[in-house]
């Protein structure tokens, strides 16, 4: 597991105990899936409930760890691991919390999952602002265009840029959680959209001012 921190290990365990703990007192039938409202609309048993978040959690360490055997350019990784496994941690954390919150509802406390949603992605959005500019080029880590990828100078300028395009995002969709009922979830929605769009059409700029600097 050279490629993941400790503390994602130790998350990913403290997830089964959240579940082995609360189990006995979930009801039979347990929420895990809320609509745009914030209203719970998708229900399972307490097994699955209690115990998919943990799974998912672990399939994730073991794909992350792996990840960076099957890149061509796994030698770049070496170059910005200790970024790789923050992040790596970052995902847990977000998981393991949403993990928690699930738990929690079910349990009956007033918690309102649609305004947790937008803090908690808003918050990995933050971490992966400050860590993106560290990115070296690779294939499956950071933002993956055909010219970025094609490209290192257009890739460190795309990521650099992206540091400061997902730090304002995260901002942004941690404000959101202060709206009410569906349009939360809209200006969430637009924000993300938006804010990749723009690193997208970015990167294509980037390329054709290299192109140009070249000729």
């Amino acid at each position: 597991m050279v490629n993941v921190s400790r503390l994602t290990i130790v998350l990913t365990v403290l997830a089964y105990f959240l579940s082995l703990a609360a189990l006995p007192y979930l009801p039979d039938q347990v929420a895990i899936h809320w609509n745009a409202a914030g209203e719970a609309d998708g229900f399972s048993n307490k097994w699955v409930g209690a115990f998919l978040p943990p799974l998912l959690m672990t399939g994730l360490l073991i794909f992350m760890s792996a990840l960076p055997k099957f890149d061509p350019k796994k030698a770049n990784y070496s170059r910005f691991q200790k970024s790789y496994r923050i992040v790596n941690a970052a995902l847990s954390c977000f998981f393991l919390a949403l993990h928690a919150v699930t738990l929690a509802y079910n349990l009956g406390f007033s918690i309102d999952v649609g305004a947790v949603m937008p803090l908690g992605i808003g918050g990995l959005f933050l971490v992966i602002g400050n860590y993106m500019p560290k990115i070296k080029h690779n294939y499956f880590i950071g933002i993956r265009t055909p010219w970025t990828l094609a490209s290192e100078t257009v890739w460190h300028k795309t990521h650099r840029l992206g540091g400061k395009v997902f730090t304002a995002m995260g901002i942004l969709s941690m404000l959101t959680a202060f709206w009410r009922g569906e349009m939360r979830a809209v200006l969430f929605l637009v924000i993300i959209v938006v804010g990749n769009l723009y690193l997208i059409v970015r990167s294509f700029l980037y390329e054709q001012q290299e192109q140009r600097n070249r000729s």
